[in-house]
């Protein structure tokens, strides 16, 4: 009777479920469909220009910081001062100095910025005479520094005569344009911004001239019109409404070589955005069977903010070809539906069982390699319960163990992210530093002299901790298993330690030892640090003796690393496995503290475990067990 109503129900659901759906969805959906496309595109349209805008102004803030940083650098005044005595009265430099100094820095910030152009320092006197330049040659993007006899005269610019009447420590963002040399447009064409500010004399408390940069804004232009969908169409035009740019190329920049020609006149909307001082416009141009979003983007600081109008647009066809999509597929849907719906109810019957038992089935193959439960589409009362529980219970469990996974991923990343990218700013100081120190030295009292000698030695020990941090990361990356005869390779290990042993007359003595399937390169690491530590941590007037000896424990080994020096106190027999983690003062033992944490790691790729115990006499037993790798068996080496 309970199969009789459960098929009786099972085909009446059916039958309803293909009439009802194939025929309210298609007039439900389908006269919704396209509107709803086209009215949500032009939210899509804003929110991607507005990410894109994002991108630009941060650019553009970044040029105005680096004006002012530069204005501020020591040469700039050094400059001033050695101009007007001939010599800097402060220090003695020369003019000369005070300017090759200033190039050094110029072309340290052209070359870390790929972008800049040009950076220069132009002086008030003679008709606005440059005094340092350094620049890109556009057609080879070599830097150079320009020579004194090639400097040229800027008075007459009009970015610097808008510059010199800015506000000490405001700036002046120039129109893009095309750059100019000798009032010609260069060629290759290169749109250009201009950042400046002025530089006041701190004597005298007047202008002596301005600090300039030239950005080059094409790649920057093309970054702003670059969306996810490839078939928009962008435009961008400055606040005069002159592209800048456009699908076709020879519409950019006209206003260079006396064509007006307007963005207006072809968007409307723009005019509109423009007046009444809107951020953003969209509309819907049935005419051209097209959706239109227009974004002001507003960029540079307050005093000589500026605006572009980026406008893109979306055909009818593009956003609508989904639906046509969707509506070719229902149509076939519906005929399959229908045919199915004729013989179902002949069907149901035999097919009532099946579900079950291939629930049944997929429970029975779920494994380690397999854990995702395949659910027969239409299970009926207490077998649709527990299909929806095993498969709410499998998920949860999942989500767990990707999270896991997930997690580890991301420390390990980070760890390789954050060290590799500390390097560059690490090298830049040390390599200014290094300059001062090679070049400078004797310009310093006593004090400056410590002092740049502790910034060097500080990073140099900077240097050593992203050093550490980067090969911990890396540490058992593509790694391989191999077979290791262990008491081969504790004397490799011995003959590298070769010149600490014997200097400090060192005893070490090795038991029998076997041969495993390990990662080779690892393990001989992890014996390297314990024994490095066994000779560095001791005691005075005490002779180091170690001892390595190693035992069987089920499909385990067993080690040991027996030495009589310092030891470690209980309570930092955990604390010292952790990275970057030290006893001693480093005056008194050199290294990053991070030794340990190798091991630590290296242990657990082999599935075991490390701890620390006292060792008669004094001194500490480093235990750690090892398993062989097996190709079945997942690592840290081989994961992911």
């Amino acid at each position: 009777m309970k199969r009789n109503s459960i098929s009786s129900r099972l085909a009446l659901v059916m039958v309803l479920i293909v009439t009802l759906t194939a025929v309210l969805a298609s007039a439900l959906i389908f006269s919704r469909l396209n509107s709803v496309l086209i009215d949500s595109t032009s939210g899509d349209l804003e929110r991607e220009a507005e990410i894109q805008a994002t991108k630009f102004i941060s650019r553009i803030d970044e040029l105005t910081r680096d004006t002012l940083l530069l204005a501020n650098t020591p040469p700039i005044q050094g400059i001033i001062r050695a101009n007007v005595a001939g010599t800097d009265p402060t220090d003695g430099s020369t003019l000369a100095m005070w300017r090759q100094r200033l190039e050094v820095i110029f072309e340290g910030l052209i070359r870390n910025k790929p972008d800049y152009l040009q950076v220069r320092y132009i002086g008030i006197d003679d008709q606005g005479r440059e005094l340092v330049r350094v620049d890109r040659d556009l057609n080879t993007a070599e830097v150079r520094i320009v020579e004194t006899t090639a400097l040229q005269q800027k008075g007459t610019e009009p970015y610097f005569i808008s510059a010199i009447n800015k506000d000490s420590g405001q700036v002046d963002l120039s129109p893009i344009n095309l750059n100019r040399e000798q009032g010609v447009i260069e060629k290759p064409y290169m749109p250009v911004i201009r950042s400046s500010t002025p530089v006041v004399d701190q004597t005298s408390g007047e202008v002596f001239g301005i600090v300039v940069i030239n950005l080059a804004v094409e790649s920057a232009l093309r970054e702003l019109t670059t969306g996810v969908d490839t078939k928009q169409t962008h435009y961008v035009a400055n606040q005069d409404g002159h592209y800048l740019v456009h699908p076709r190329r020879e519409r950019e920049f006209e206003f260079e070589h006396g064509v007006q020609a307007q963005a207006q006149s072809d968007f409307p909307l723009l005019e509109t955005l423009m007046h009444n001082g809107a951020h953003v416009e969209s509309r819907v141009d049935t005419d051209n069977q097209q959706v239109l979003s227009a974004l002001a983007v507003t960029f540079g600081p307050q005093a000589s903010a500026q605006k572009l109008y980026h406008v893109v647009t979306d055909g009818f066809n593009d956003i609508t070809v989904v639906s046509r999509d969707v509506a070719k597929q229902a149509a076939l849907l519906i005929i399959a539906l229908a045919g199915i719906a004729f013989v179902v109810g002949t069907i149901l019957a035999r097919r009532i069982v099946s579900p079950i038992e291939k629930l049944a089935e997929s429970v029975r193959n779920l494994d380690v390699d397999n854990t995702t439960l395949s659910i027969p589409s239409s299970l009926p009362d207490e077998a649709g319960e527990l299909a929806r529980a095993l498969e709410n219970s499998l998920d949860a469990v999942r989500r767990r163990n990707d999270q896991l996974v997930a997690k580890n991923k991301e420390l390990e990343q980070f760890a390789y992210i954050a060290s590799h990218d500390l390097q560059e700013p690490v090298r830049t100081i040390t390599s200014f530093s290094t300059m001062l120190h090679s070049r400078y030295l004797d310009q310093f009292d006593e004090r400056g002299q410590k002092s740049l000698n502790f910034i060097l030695d500080s990073c140099q020990r900077m240097q050593s901790l992203i050093h550490g941090l980067l090969e911990y990361s890396r540490l058992g990356k593509k790694a391989e298993p191999e077979d290791v005869d262990f008491a081969a390779m504790i004397k490799g290990v011995i003959d590298d330690l070769h010149a600490s042993i014997e200097s400090k007359n060192a005893s070490i003595s090795v038991g029998s030892l076997p041969e495993l399937h390990v990662f080779a390169v690892e393990v001989r690491l992890l014996f390297q640090n314990l024994l490095g530590n066994a000779l560095k941590f001791t005691r005075p007037d005490v002779t180091p003796v170690v001892a390595i000896e190693a035992t069987r424990q089920g499909r385990a080994w067993q080690f040991s690393v027996t030495d009589n020096g310092l030891g470690i106190a209980p309570e930092a027999r955990e604390k010292v496995f952790m990275i970057f983690q030290r006893l001693q003062n480093r005056n008194e033992y050199e290294g990053t503290g991070i030794g340990l944490a190798h091991c630590r790691k290296i242990v657990e790729m082999h599935g075991g475990n490390i701890w620390i115990e006292d060792a008669p006499g004094g001194g500490s037993r480093f235990m750690f067990t090892l398993q062989e790798v097996s190709a079945n068996r997942p690592t840290e080496a081989n994961k992911g």
